[in-house]
């Protein structure tokens, strides 16, 4: 799957979690904090972000996954996913060969990085 592909189906994903305007008003709130605010929620968030994964997976991507989640939370999430995405992008820029095409389980690929798994502990 071309690297293009891999973008398109997680960006997909994350809208149809948090909306376009969800992600937008996360995106803004991130801006909004100094760097090391946003390197603090996301230490902070860590554990709770790779739960909320994998409840998003199990969900098979439904928005309902973030029911009673906190706006610090999604926020940490929409975060991470833009590092991780960027970072995913640059690591495999012609895309992947034999990935798994299901949007989610591209969009969990990219939320929960092996540094991600192994500084949760």
């Amino acid at each position: 799957m071309r690297a293009e592909e891999i973008f398109e189906k997680s960006v997909t994903v994350m809208k149809q979690l948090l909306t376009p305007k969800g992600v937008a008003e996360a995106l803004t709130r991130a801006k909004g904090r100094k760097e090391g605010e946003n390197l603090g929620l996301l230490l902070r968030e860590r554990k709770n972000i790779n739960e909320l994964v994998r409840r998003v997976v199990d969900a098979k991507g439904s928005g309902l996954a973030l029911e009673g989640v906190t706006q610090e939370l999604i926020d940490a999430m929409v975060i991470r996913y833009m590092r991780n995405r960027d970072i995913f992008m640059k690591t495999f820029p012609e895309g992947i060969k034999d990935i798994d095409p299901d949007p989610v389980s591209i969009w969990a690929a990219i939320m929960i990085s092996p540094r991600d798994e192994i500084q949760n502990g």
